[in-house]
């Protein structure tokens, strides 16, 4: 499978390769790099698929081993195995798209295999970049999940919140899934109410980011506490609070949108 996408990413003469392993990412430490040569690993890439092109047009491929029993790495001093979302803090915005990418793609191959109008393999149109019933014809796109980040914010103060799924002591914007024929401001609306009981009015879009985990987009919006007093639902929300813009918990990097959302709050008020 070939995605045609170009990404300035020094060429090497063999192509490269973008490793996967149980939700794991190959990293190479010495060169603090996830892309691989292919001459340095040891894999059977029968399953790959090509994300895109090197500076050189070398293909960039991006393969799942799981499950595999082989140890891989020939030419490499060492491999780590890093999970993806820890990677993401440190790496570059294009490095971030690349993975992504990467990412992405496999989970909607994995997730396409057979056609749920005749059970049969679906095969690839390389033209089109899409999935197809042999059968019908019928084309399977890479399917995205809208996702909204709402930073909501009091004069000097910003609503940061501790999701169950967090890491102690990390706190962020609220966030949830766009639903069926709701636009990305109602969402907001709907989930600043549904996770903390908070009204809030002049909600105004920020900007997005692809989110690998596996097929966010997430829309960036600030909006203005309107009314309420906060009452988490615990069922995903473990504790919200207001902070000054010169006392902040632990919050995401700038690397991700809810990072540079709240950065924005900060210079804002500094």
């Amino acid at each position: 499978m070939h995605f045609k996408r170009f990404f300035d990413i020094s060429g090497t003469d063999n192509n490269l390769y973008i490793i996967f392993n149980n939700n794991k990412i190959l990293f190479e430490p010495e060169s603090s790099t996830f892309v691989l040569k292919s001459n340095y690993v040891n894999i059977d890439f029968e399953n790959s698929i090509v994300v895109g092109i090197a500076e050189n047009e070398n293909k960039i491929y991006a393969v799942d081993i799981s499950n595999s029993e082989n140890d891989i790495n020939v030419g490499y001093k060492s491999l780590i195995e890093y999970d993806v979302r820890h990677l993401l803090a440190g790496l570059s915005p294009a490095d971030i798209t690349l993975l992504g990418r990467a990412n992405q793609l496999l989970h909607w191959v994995k997730s396409n295999k057979y056609s749920s109008y005749s059970g049969k393999l679906n095969k690839f149109n390389e033209d089109e970049e899409v999935l197809y019933c042999p059968d019908t014809s019928t084309m399977i796109y890479p399917s995205i999940a809208p996702c909204v980040l709402a930073m909501v914010t009091k004069g000097n103060e910003i609503l940061l919140a501790r999701n169950n799924m967090f890491p102690k002591g990390l706190y962020s914007v609220l966030a949830g899934f766009v639903e069926v024929s709701e636009s990305a401001e109602e969402t907001v609306k709907r989930e600043v109410y549904e996770e903390v009981c908070i009204n809030v009015k002049n909600i105004k879009y920020y900007g997005s980011q692809p989110w690998p985990f596996p097929s966010q987009l997430m829309l960036g919006y600030s909006c203005e506490y309107e009314s309420g007093d906060i009452v988490v639902d615990e069922k995903e929300i473990a504790e919200a609070n207001w902070y000054k813009y010169d006392d902040l918990p632990y919050v995401p990097p700038i690397t991700s949108l809810s990072g540079q959302l709240i950065q924005s709050f900060v210079e804002d008020h500094s």
